[in-house]
């Protein structure tokens, strides 16, 4: 056992026991999740920090700010990107991906396996709020 009461340890089976095997052909997760290097770089993922990798950079937050970074053609152009079947996340990705539940979740979403119950409750004070 590893945990004790300061310290939690919680394994993710489902990340494991999948083998590293992936259902889905594109990525959409970094939409959701986009990451940071220590140096301020942003890239979809963490495996693309790189410099082999420089056509998935989107720029550094040390540079620009994220809303412009968000905003700009390059965000668009890496996201479009790593949608197309030139990406497939099933052989260009590494294991053990940050985004794997977000693209399970999105792939089955799009390909009809699961359907989006009404909101239940009152509304959110923002129309953004997720």
């Amino acid at each position: 056992r590893y945990s004790d009461d300061k310290y939690l340890v919680k394994v993710k089976w489902s990340k494991i026991l999948s083998g590293g095997k992936r259902r889905y052909s594109n990525c959409y997760g970094p939409a959701f999740i986009m990451q940071f290097s220590g140096s301020g770089l942003v890239a979809p993922c963490g495996m693309l920090f790189n410099s082999r990798f420089k056509n998935f950079h989107i720029g550094n937050i040390a540079d620009k700010s994220f809303k412009d970074l968000w905003k700009s053609r390059r965000y668009w152009k890496v996201l479009d990107s790593l949608a197309s079947p030139k990406f497939n996340p099933q052989t260009d990705c590494g294991t053990l991906c940050l985004q794997d539940k977000v693209n399970e979740f999105l792939w089955d979403l799009k390909e009809g396996n699961i359907t989006l119950r009404e909101p239940e409750g009152e509304p959110p004070m923002h129309i953004n709020f997720i």
